[in-house]
C-alpha cells in the first residue's frame, strides 16, 4: 500500500488516521526514551533536562491525537463508488474525495467534490450534517479568496449528486485550479 497523503485523494481518511496514530505512538515512545535516559544518566533524579524534553513531547503528541479524534467518526468512500464517479464526470473536471474539512464551528465530511470551470458540486459523507452550512461556508471562502464565477451546490444524498454530475466538456481554467487549491487547504 502506498502511503502518500494527498488531501482530497482516494483513501486519504484511512491513511491519515493511521498516520496520526503512528505519530502519537512515536511521540510517546520518544518521550519515554528521553525520560528513562535522563533518569539513568542522572542517578534516578527526575529533575533533569531529559525529563523536561520528555514533557514537551506531549505537545506534538496532543496535536496528532486531536487530528485523529476529529477524523475518527468519518470513513472514506468505496472503490466502486469512486470509480463510478470518476468515469461519470467530464475529462477536465477535478475530483476530490475522502474529505474532512473544518470551520471555526464544526468538522464536516464530504465524500465527493467535483470542480468544473464554473461550479463546485459535492455530496456530504456522513448523514445529519447541515448541507446548507457547508455550502455557505464554501461560497464565503471562495468569495473571501477572490475566486469568482463558481456556483456551489452540496447534496445530502448520493443519488441526487449522481444525477447532477456535470457532463459538458470545457477547457480548464486558472480559476478552477485556484478553487481546487483553496478547497484542498480546508481539508484536515
Amino acid at each position: 500500500m502506498k502511503f502518500e497523503l494527498e488531501r482530497g485523494s482516494f483513501g486519504y481518511i484511512k491513511k491519515k488516521k493511521i498516520r496520526q496514530i503512528l505519530l502519537v505512538l512515536l511521540m510517546v515512545v520518544a518521550a519515554l526514551i528521553m525520560f528513562f535516559t535522563g533518569l539513568f544518566i542522572n542517578n534516578n533524579n527526575k529533575a533533569n533536562i531529559c525529563s523536561v524534553l520528555a514533557m514537551l513531547m506531549v505537545l506534538p503528541a496532543a496535536k496528532f491525537l486531536v487530528t485523529f479524534i476529529v477524523m475518527f467518526p468519518y470513513k472514506g468512500v468505496s472503490k466502486e463508488k469512486y470509480d463510478h464517479v470518476k468515469e461519470s464526470m467530464p475529462e477536465n473536471a477535478i475530483l476530490m474525495t475522502d474529505m474532512v474539512i473544518t470551520s471555526p464551528d464544526k468538522a464536516m465530511n464530504l465524500d465527493f467534490v467535483i470542480i468544473t470551470d464554473n461550479q463546485v458540486i459535492a455530496v456530504i459523507g456522513k448523514q445529519k450534517q447541515d448541507s446548507r452550512y457547508i455550502e455557505d461556508y464554501l461560497k464565503k471562502g471562495l468569495k473571501d479568496n477572490k475566486i469568482d464565477g463558481f456556483t456551489v451546490k452540496i447534496f445530502d444524498e448520493y443519488e441526487q449528486f449522481e444525477k447532477n454530475i456535470p457532463t459538458k466538456t470545457f477547457e480548464p481554467t486558472n480559476a478552477q485550479d485556484e478553487c481546487f487549491r483553496f478547497i484542498r487547504t480546508l481539508v484536515v
